[in-house]
């Protein structure tokens, strides 16, 4: 397990230094259509900028044209991925909570409810000790797959919660909003 997050983290690492270097290009491509935006207002139209100076214009530029997505898609791999330990401790320490509190069936229980292939085969509805606990595993890990998905889907919603709410608008609507 710890292999796994180590390569995960890993990706992880090398997907941000990826990002970081295509951001560097991105910012010096909106830095150029800033100043070019900028002189073209400054022609065009003084009057509509005028309360503003160059810095505050390629600011409001970069806002209004940065993608924005791609931080937001880092952000939540890379919470999900370094959640992932905290994340399975607690489904982890939930399960052996609820076993101890009696709020999960034995696996003896479990194996006397459910069907194990053709039952019309097997003579019993009992197994061995060995069977008992496959099938236990089994519910265990169902649940921990969907606790697991939770999670990941709250993640999720949290920061496209975010990623909709700070949408800005058009390049003028947020001129005029600088007002």
């Amino acid at each position: 397990m710890v292999t796994f997050f180590v390569f995960l983290v890993t990706l992880l690492a090398a997907a941000a230094a990826l990002y970081w270097r295509w951001r560097r290009g991105i910012e010096a491509e909106i830095a150029e259509g800033a100043a070019i935006e900028w002189a073209h207002f400054q022609k065009q139209e003084p009057e509509f900028v005028a309360h503003l100076d160059e810095a505050a214009f390629k600011a409001i530029y970069r806002r209004v044209n940065e993608p924005r997505f791609p931080g937001y898609a880092m952000a939540i791999a890379a919470t999900f991925t370094l959640s992932l330990p905290v994340t399975f401790a607690a489904i982890a320490g939930s399960m052996w909570t609820a076993g101890k509190l009696g709020l999960t069936p034995p696996p003896a229980e479990i194996v006397r409810y459910v069907q194990l292939g053709e039952t019309r085969k097997i003579g019993s509805w009992q197994c061995d000790a060995v069977c008992q606990l496959y099938v236990a595993e089994a519910f265990s890990g169902f649940y921990a797959y969907f606790a697991i998905l939770i999670i990941w889907l709250a993640i999720v919603a949290f920061y496209m919660r975010r990623y909709h709410a700070r949408r800005p608008g058009y390049l003028r609507d947020e001129i005029i909003r600088a007002r």
